[in-house]
C-alpha cells in the first residue's frame, strides 16, 4: 500500500509542476496564450482535482484580446456546475467564482457580450 501511495503522490506532485510551469507560460504572454488554448478542455477536466489548472485557465484568458469574441458558454457552464457540487465555505467556491471573474474581466474592466 505505500508503494502505491508513494506513486500516486508523486504522479499528484508532477501533475502539479507541469500545471505550474505552463502558468508560467501563459502569464502576460498572449502568443503563449493562444498556443495553449487548443488544449484547453484538458485543462477544463481537471479543475476540479488540481486547483493551479483551475489558475492556468485564468492565465489564459486573464487579459487577451483575441478570446474577447470566443463563445466560452461551454466554459462558464462547466465552472458553476462544478462550483454548485463544492460546499459554500469551501476554498474551491471562491476559486470558482473568480476564474468566473476573467470571462467578465478585460485589464479589470467589465466587459459586456457582444
Amino acid at each position: 500500500m505505500d508503494r502505491i501511495t508513494n506513486y500516486n503522490s508523486a504522479y499528484i506532485a508532477l501533475i502539479t509542476s507541469c500545471y505550474r510551469f505552463l502558468v508560467a507560460f501563459v502569464r502576460d504572454n498572449t502568443e503563449n496564450q493562444t498556443k495553449v488554448y487548443d488544449d484547453l478542455d484538458v485543462f477544463m477536466r481537471d479543475i476540479d482535482k488540481y486547483s493551479v489548472a483551475a489558475l492556468l485557465v485564468k492565465e489564459i484568458f486573464k487579459n487577451n484580446k483575441k478570446f474577447l469574441t470566443l463563445n466560452v458558454a461551454k466554459f462558464i457552464r462547466q465552472i458553476v456546475n462544478t462550483s454548485e457540487e463544492v460546499a459554500l465555505v469551501s476554498f474551491k467556491k471562491s476559486m470558482y467564482l473568480k476564474l468566473l471573474e476573467v470571462y467578465c474581466r478585460f485589464e479589470d474592466k467589465l466587459i459586456r457580450q457582444n
